[in-house]
């Protein structure tokens, strides 16, 4: 369901001329900031960390995230931090999702 969620709602939204990135550096009014890439596109990356992860390390990870940053406005780097703490792997790739816009283009190849 959240791959037709996505295709249907965020790819649209990411190809077109109002992309923009999960977490915009500026926005011209905050009803803007409401859109599926915020919400579709932002909760895909978590799961996709989950994912890569597991679901041991990532609970780790939301129980540190809860612990250091509870009552806190934090930030995806305090978030990315907490899970690669828990899990001793560099995450800063994740960052480009939040950063950038549009949809990634893949070429896959088997031999």
């Amino acid at each position: 369901a959240e791959v037709r969620t996505l295709r249907a709602h965020q790819f649209p939204e990411d190809q077109g001329p109002l992309a923009h990135p999960v977490r915009p550096r500026r926005y011209r009014e905050i009803n803007n900031f409401y859109t599926a890439t915020v919400y579709e596109k932002g909760s895909e990356v978590v799961r996709m960390i989950r994912t890569i992860l597991g679901p041991e390390l990532f609970r780790a990870g939301m129980d540190l995230y809860f612990e250091r940053h509870d009552g806190e406005a934090a930030t995806i780097e305090d978030f990315l931090k907490v899970f690669e703490d828990v899990s001793g792997r560099d995450l800063a790739q994740f960052a480009l999702w939040y950063h950038q816009a549009g949809t990634p283009n893949l070429t896959v190849s088997s031999t």
